[in-house]
């Protein structure tokens, strides 16, 4: 599929944009994200970077069965675009500046592996709002059994079907981790150089969760004031999170 540069044109519903950049970013949208998309583009427009969002159906279900058509795209973007690099980001995502070194992530496929907690011990969990994905047959093997598992009848998101994929697939594939900058952490995690950020337009929109991300913000200013007393450092400063480590929190303490 191709077209000029800077051009504009649909297959179906979808999005297309190609300009001179070194990979494709992809993306799906549903109707109801359908603003959301021509917004995405937008921003994508603006940095010049080559993009396919593509529309597919609202299915049956709820936020987690729309995810699992994650890998169905990136099996159709493969189809449409063999030979290229491909870069997966979820439409609620911006792009603030020059991606261009997304490219050193190392692997067949790239994503951030974030800490979870899970019951008094942590694990690592892959989170798929960014990926990178190169044209070889790893990650053609890496997307059919992720593809594999979310046909199934198994329940969950995209990302804890992607464990369970990791986890059984006798298929040989390397993934790499993706610098915090380029993986798409929400806006009030990530780091202040982040060049690809996450800001969440499913969620506010339900009151439930709109309710706890203010409890959230009420209770970690109260939380910071109290250990500010207490050690004359916030939180955040005692205890780093994310991985940002001790430099973070120095400059964090700093600024």
């Amino acid at each position: 599929m191709t077209a000029e540069s800077g051009q504009t044109h649909s297959n179906r519903a979808d999005i297309v944009q190609r300009f001179e950049s070194p990979f494709i970013v992809i993306g799906f949208f549903t109707p109801d994200y359908a603003t959301a998309a021509a917004d995405f583009s937008a921003n994508l427009v603006e940095h010049r970077l080559s993009h396919h969002l593509y529309e597919r159906p609202k299915l049956e279900g709820g936020w987690y069965t729309q995810t699992r058509q994650k890998p169905s795209v990136l099996a159709a973007a493969r189809n449409d675009y063999p030979n290229d690099i491909l870069v997966l980001m979820d439409v609620d995502c911006r792009v603030r500046g020059d991606i261009e070194a997304i490219l050193n992530s190392p692997g067949d496929v790239a994503l951030r592996t974030k800490r979870t907690a899970v019951g008094s011990r942590h694990a690592l969990k892959p989170c798929t709002r960014v990926m990178l994905l190169r044209p070889t047959e790893g990650s053609a093997a890496f997307v059919g059994a992720w593809k594999a598992v979310c046909d199934s009848p198994m329940s969950g998101s995209a990302e804890y079907v992607l464990m369970q994929s990791m986890a059984d697939s006798p298929e040989y594939y390397t993934v790499g981790t993706m610098s915090l900058r380029y993986a798409g952490m929400e806006l009030h995690d990530a780091p202040s150089d982040a060049l690809i950020v996450h800001d969440s337009i499913r969620d506010p929109t339900r009151p439930a969760w709109a309710a706890r991300r203010r409890f959230q913000k009420y209770f970690r200013k109260a939380r910071d004031a109290a250990f500010r007393l207490a050690t004359g450092k916030t939180y955040e400063e005692k205890f780093p999170k994310r991985g940002r480590g001790a430099n973070w929190a120095k400059e964090k303490a700093e600024s």
